[in-house]
């Protein structure tokens, strides 16, 4: 794998053959991992661009929509796409969400590896890293792996200089039509890239770049606005409002979030993906590593930091991981290249930039402290401020570390960077524990039985006279512990076949085998026999409502025992009291 410049190593049959078997796996994917889309879509996030799309369709103007980045290019695609899906919402989904989401999107970094001629294996690695981990949720952010494939300092691009300069003007211009929010970051992430991150070539060559870069997103928004008014006779007063200042006003001072580190949500089981988005977003930008990673990594990486707003702003498992596939990518090559031997590359002035070799030294302990400063800092202050002031200290710390540490750290790199990888390592590491932690004191299950032992245990007394043998149903059998009794049968699982055991069951229920039966919820699977026979047969002694925990438990005697007291009790800010009738 080259580092920077032309490739010089051809693509070959093998890479060729992965990149098909990528395309195939991908739109099989595509197919099968998408629901017929019902009521509940239409109702979401998705169902309002479905409905964009059509009333574009049928010869709406389609203004941008301010809250969510949409401009009116993307509206013409979606309607495009709400024709081939002749309407259908569930073609139009997977065509708008999961083939040119997710399956795009890993076969876009498929034909990333393809340029930087990628082990066809790591090829297959990224791609399904994109299909299964950093999912793009639809087309919009596989624009961000669309763009960097395009503007990768390497290959023919970079041995063709008209070619490049039409790329950066023509791709800011065309973004800025489908996504301003993606237009405004990813040209960024590109100045960046050429002002603080690429070697080899000139700084007028990586001004002219940086011009080239903002002259195309000048085009993209000068073209449409006269669009608007010479089509539609939109003001540009209103076109500005809609475009640039709707889009700061809706997020002004409530969109952004802490990123807690130790108490991050753990919804859809996807926690990994907080966890190790900060490290995995940092790595590159460590001296040391920055210093043996290639242009076209630094670009990658850069592209995904400056998406780094996404997840800032609402802090869950689907923002972050829709905007990872370039995080997942610069990791992925931030390996390969590290295990590869150092490389000396030119710099901006023609002479060689070589990786510092570590010294020894008295002052190591110090100079990693000064690391762990610097990568404490990054994550604290970028994921700690509630505001986008966070965001952009972030990209700014990580790049001036990344840039300072290279120029002048020299045989401290090392050191340093130890510090920090200790750090972006020891967050998600120690964060890890804590949470597994939490799980444990909180695990609802036994607090519901503890509960349920506490408030229904006296019933239990109450009601049984005496007896230890008791039938619980269906669920918590830790009951059995907990109230120390003992199951009269041999059944515990009330499954979906459970009625196998009726002609056992019926008889001892009937005659008073089973003399108290406890029930802590509704069977999953109906059983009528059963619940006809307990109701024929026994009476609720004791009706216990456990509010805190939303349980309500039944305490059935066998009709032999007797006359009996019932009662029907809630359970309400720790106090027992009589349910109030009706």
């Amino acid at each position: 794998m080259a580092t920077s410049g032309e490739q010089t190593e051809g693509v070959g049959i093998v890479r060729w053959a992965t990149f098909a078997g990528v395309c195939v796996l991908a739109l099989v994917w595509s197919a099968y991992s998408v629901g017929a889309q019902n009521g509940t879509f239409l109702t979401q996030d998705f169902g309002a661009q479905y409905h964009l799309a059509e009333i574009t369709a049928h010869g709406a103007i389609p203004l941008v929509d301010f809250e969510h980045g949409w401009n009116a290019g993307s509206f013409w695609v979606s309607a495009v796409l709400y024709a081939i899906a002749s309407g259908s919402p569930t073609i139009w989904y997977f065509l708008w969400g999961r083939l040119l989401g997710a399956g795009l999107g890993a076969v876009l970094a498929a034909a990333i590896g393809l340029r930087l001629r990628l082990h066809p294996a790591v090829m297959v690695a990224v791609a399904l890293g994109v299909l299964l981990l950093a999912t793009p949720l639809h087309i919009k952010y596989t624009i961000c792996l669309l763009w960097v494939f395009v503007l990768l300092p390497t290959g023919r691009l970079e041995s063709r200089p008209r070619l490049a300069a039409a790329a950066r003007v023509l791709l800011p211009a065309l973004v800025f039509w489908q996504y301003v929010e993606l237009a405004v970051l990813l040209t960024g992430a590109s100045g960046l890239f050429e002002l603080f991150a690429r070697r080899g070539a000139p700084w007028r060559t990586r001004i002219l770049s940086c011009v080239q870069l903002a002259g195309g997103f000048v085009l993209g928004l000068v073209v449409e606005a006269a669009a608007y008014k010479v089509l539609w006779g939109l003001s540009f007063a209103d076109f500005n409002r809609q475009v640039i200042l709707g889009q700061t006003a809706t997020h002004e001072g409530s969109q952004y979030a802490v990123w807690n580190f130790f108490d991050l949500p753990t919804e859809s089981g996807r926690y990994f993906i907080l966890a190790l988005y900060p490290f995995a977003l940092l790595l590159p930008f460590v001296p040391l590593v920055w210093q043996r990673i290639s242009d076209s990594t630094r670009l990658i990486a850069l592209a995904g930091l400056v998406l780094v707003v996404v997840p800032i702003r609402r802090v869950d498992n689907p923002h972050t991981t829709t905007v990872s596939a370039l995080v997942l990518l610069a990791v992925v090559l931030v390996v390969a290249e590290l295990c590869r031997p150092p490389l000396v590359e030119p710099d901006s002035r023609g002479t060689s930039e070589s990786v510092s070799k570590p010294t020894r030294s008295l002052i190591a302990l110090p100079l990693a402290g000064a690391g762990v400063l610097w990568a404490a800092a990054t994550l604290w202050i970028g994921f700690g401020l509630q505001s986008m002031a966070g965001a952009v200290l972030l990209v700014a710390l990580a790049v001036a570390g990344a840039v300072a540490g290279g120029a002048f750290l020299r045989g401290a790199t090392a050191a340093v960077s130890a510090g920090a990888l200790v750090v972006l390592g020891g967050v998600p590491a120690l964060a890890s524990v804590d949470h597994l932690d939490d799980m444990r004191r909180d695990a609802k299950s036994f607090q519901v039985t503890d509960a349920i032992t506490r408030w229904a245990g006296p019933e239990y007394e109450r009601c049984s006279g005496g007896t230890r043998e008791a039938l619980v149903m269906p669920n918590y059998l830790q009951l059995y512990d907990t109230l120390d009794i003992t199951n009269p049968t041999p059944y515990y699982l009330f499954h979906y076949d459970f009625a196998q055991y009726e002609d056992v069951l019926v008889p001892q229920l009937e005659d008073g085998s089973i003399p108290v039966i406890i029930e802590t919820m509704p069977l999953h699977t109906p059983q009528p026999w059963l619940t006809d026979a307990i109701h024929a047969d026994y009476v609720p002694c004791s009706i216990v409502r456990i509010e805190k925990q939303a349980t309500t438990v039944t305490i059935w005697t066998h009709k032999s025992r007797g006359t009996i007291d019932q009662r029907d009790l809630t359970i309400r800010q720790g106090e027992a009291i009589p349910t109030p009738k009706g």
